[in-house]
């Protein structure tokens, strides 16, 4: 499927004149999928970038100005596995409240968690690694992995406000990221400022319903630190 060549720039401002639209789903990616959905960009599930913007690939950001709540900057499945998702489960996972196996965890490099798993960035290889208390890799994310989400990002700064059920935003800025310093990414993962979180249980059939794996941060400030370029492309 070929992506969408978009002018951000000039679409994102018309956007912008409709003023409050209302969101096409209400959960916090409603406002992201709501403004793909108006720029004609299709769902997609195969860790592919968004869009075409002035010739590169480019991935979109939605986020809430006021929001406290942990961002998830993309969901990607490990390129490497010495397990899937059921072994990873039923080897490390626990009985969750609606009885099933499952892994629903929050992973940084700083400790292992009580499932004894944690994050580690093997350097040489430029790669993050989910590992066990014994070192095995068990899942193994690489370069060539995150940049394809990364590389270019452009962060859609919106205002937000409920009406009853229904979320409306507005959109208020956005900021095109070029150029991710890789070194600097996994920097922050290293000291655990990005995170990555497993959210997957095992179905009664036996097969894995895994949510999508986050990679997530609280704040774009310091992901921004990580690019040679920010262009403000909407005032």
């Amino acid at each position: 499927m070929e992506l969408p060549v978009i002018n951000l720039p000039l679409e994102l401002a018309k956007l912008k004149a409709e003023g409050w639209i209302k969101s096409h789903r209400i959960s916090d990616t409603g406002v992201g999928k709501t403004i793909e959905d108006r720029l004609g960009i299709p769902e997609n599930n195969l860790g592919k970038p968004d869009c075409i913007y002035n010739g590169q690939e480019v991935e979109l950001k939605a986020h809430r100005i006021n929001s406290k709540s942990m961002i998830t900057l993309f969901t990607l499945e490990a390129g490497t596995r010495k397990l899937n998702d059921v072994e990873l489960m039923r080897k490390y996972g626990y009985i969750d409240k609606d009885g099933r196996k499952a892994l629903k965890v929050t992973l940084t490099t700083q400790a292992f968690i009580a499932q004894g798993l944690k994050l580690k960035i093997d350097t040489k290889s430029k790669a993050v690694a989910i590992v066990d208390s014994n070192g095995d890799k068990l899942w193994i994310w690489t370069t060539s992995d995150i940049r394809l989400k990364l590389n270019n990002l452009c962060v859609i700064y919106v205002d937000s406000k409920k009406e009853g059920k229904s979320e409306y935003f507005k959109i208020n800025h956005a900021v095109l990221l070029t150029g991710l310093d890789e070194n600097k990414f996994f920097e922050l993962i290293n000291q655990g400022i990005l995170k990555i979180d497993l959210r997957m249980h095992i179905k009664q059939n036996g097969k894995s319903r895994n949510h999508g794996t986050g990679f997530r941060i609280l704040s774009f400030q310091d992901l921004a630190m990580c690019y040679s370029k920010k262009i403000e492309i909407l005032e």
